[in-house]
């Protein structure tokens, strides 16, 4: 295979060259000019007389919807600026009309961002049902012939109202195909709501069918911790209970000291669901590096990008016979679609423990989640740093 140079250059990141950072799922590097926009924007707090309301305050908001809108290809008319993935599953979650009787359906085993709000529902007499996406779940590692769709089309009752899922997983970093699902969930009257922040960023969006999409911007979109985003249908968004405050009229709000009244108080944009003062820094960090994500040709590049790396590792470790059944798995989840940007390996916990250790005296930088070896590649790697990958994994084999 021919060599693939860096989709993002690496210089654009504060990361040392000994250093081979593959751990995007747990925490993304912020971009050094994300980093200047926020030193730039202290200065509003070092001196507050020097705040422009529109340019330092409104505009930063507004720029963070346009530019979120534009990567995910959607209306910013539909984002809301929301701290953290959870909050955006709150917003949902809390202001959902829901009925005695109504029923939630979610997968077996997933992140506590996407099942404690839905558990917290049985107080207003919700259940919360979790489908296992394949047979044998907690003991089998996924292959190409799941269908993970469909077992969770399948679970739908008279009494389901929503179906939330993670749109890549966090373990076995299986990806669900919104597609497939927003359609079956459309048809039965079902809305589906998805928590993407290990898919943000990339993997290429497409909503149709989706009623509400929650994503923390510390990841894949190389945020800081404490920014995320949700979008939400128009029509699915006047049912919820609008949660906004004193940003979330009609109108922006004015310092003038009078506000324009109006019979309906809260906007009906994505600002409806917005509550309070954001941070201001962390809306203009995930601004900058989103931009930088654009830029550099969007989600659908950076997915084409990484899949390519993928493959090429997969390919190394598929000669050596220690990892040839495990990149065998994962190279068929990767053709069949159902695979993001996180790679994770089936290995027993002693290989997971030493390849970790090796990695650590390498400056190589994985994870583990539940029994996975999870490696990550993102828009600013490229055939060096899978080269090296392959190097350290085959040098300690399952």
């Amino acid at each position: 295979m021919h060599a693939v140079s860096p989709l993002i250059a690496p210089e654009l990141f504060d990361m040392p060259p000994e250093l081979l950072w593959l751990s995007h799922c747990k925490d993304g590097p912020l971009p050094l000019a994300s980093a200047d926009t926020v030193r730039a924007l202290l200065d509003t707090e070092l001196r507050p007389w020097d705040l422009r309301w529109n340019e330092d305050f409104l505009d930063v908001q507004r720029s963070l919807r346009d530019i979120s809108a534009t990567l995910l290809g959607v209306d910013a008319h539909d984002m809301s600026l929301v701290t953290c993935t959870s909050t955006g599953l709150e917003v949902v979650a809390l202001g959902y009309p829901w009925q005695q009787g109504d029923e939630v359906v979610i997968p077996a085993g997933e992140f506590p961002s996407n099942r404690l709000p839905w558990l917290s529902l049985a107080r207003r007499g919700v259940t919360c049902t979790e489908v296992a996406l394949w047979e044998g779940q907690s003991a089998r590692a996924p292959d190409a012939g799941i269908e993970p769709e469909q077992r969770l089309l399948d679970a739908i009752t008279p009494r389901t109202r929503v179906i939330a899922v993670s749109w890549v997983r966090y373990q076995d970093g299986v990806r669900l195909d919104l597609n497939k699902l927003g359609r079956g969930c459309r048809e039965r009257g079902v809305h589906l709501v998805v928590d993407g922040i290990q898919g943000a960023g990339t993997v290429a969006s497409s909503f149709d069918g989706v009623s509400a999409f929650s994503t923390g911007g510390h990841k894949g979109l190389l945020g800081l911790q404490g920014q995320g985003l949700l979008w939400t249908d128009r029509t699915f968004r006047q049912q919820l209970i609008p949660l906004g405050t004193w940003l979330s009229a009609p109108d922006d709000f004015s310092q003038s000291g009078t506000q324009t009244q109006s019979d309906e108080p809260w906007a009906t944009d994505g600002r409806r669901l917005e509550a309070g003062s954001p941070s201001i820094l962390s809306c203009a960090a995930l601004a900058s590096s989103i931009r930088l994500l654009v830029q550099s040709g969007g989600a659908a590049s950076i997915q084409a990008h990484v899949a390519q790396l993928q493959r090429s590792l997969l390919a190394m470790l598929a000669a050596d016979a220690a990892w040839a059944v495990e990149a065998g798995r994962l190279g068929d989840l990767l053709a069949a679609g159902k695979m993001g940007s996180i790679l994770s390996f089936a290995v027993p916990p002693e290989t997971s423990a030493r390849l970790l250790n090796a990695a650590q005296a390498q400056g190589i930088s994985a994870s583990t989640r539940e029994g996975y070896l999870r490696i990550a590649f993102h828009g600013w790697h490229g055939s060096s740093d899978v080269a090296r990958c392959a190097a350290w994994l085959l040098s300690s084999p399952g």
